[in-house]
């Protein structure tokens, strides 16, 4: 298990720089150098496309594939963990166990911030009920 891990990082670390430098060197550049010593704008920031959901079911399914992908790398990491053993590995199941747990936290504040700013709505029945009742009032010492 350890072999096939190792594996797969050092094909990522072989495939990924050569792929993100195509990617850097295929976006067009304008001529002149005034382009290459603009400092407010990082290269690899400056086509950077950001895919928003384009419904609340969308978001909602979004929210959820994430979490399933973070959960099964949980899993995947506790297993390999024990197969395997070492420090690495069970630093990386750590990882990825706080991962989750903030993402779980992040999706439980905004659906707390969601439902304090969702708009309360009084009924002519409520509104007639409360004005018809009496209050006593302590009196003041």
């Amino acid at each position: 298990m350890l072999i096939l891990i190792g594996l797969g990082v050092l094909w990522a670390a072989v495939l990924v720089p050569p792929m993100v430098r195509n990617r850097l060197s295929a976006k067009p550049s304008a001529p002149g150098v005034a382009n290459h010593l603009d400092v407010y704008q990082v290269p690899s920031i400056k086509g950077y496309n950001v895919s928003l959901p384009k419904s609340a079911l969308a978001a909602k399914r979004r929210r959820r594939d994430v979490t399933i992908a973070l959960a099964g790398g949980v899993v995947f990491t506790f297993l390999a963990s024990i197969a395997v053993g070492g420090i690495f590995i069970w630093t990386i199941n750590v990882i990825f166990d706080l991962t989750l747990l903030g993402y779980i936290a992040l999706i439980a504040q905004r659906s707390e911030i969601a439902t304090e700013e969702a708009p309360v709505v009084l009924t002519h029945a409520f509104i007639s009920n409360s004005l018809e009742e009496e209050y006593s009032y302590p009196e003041a010492v």
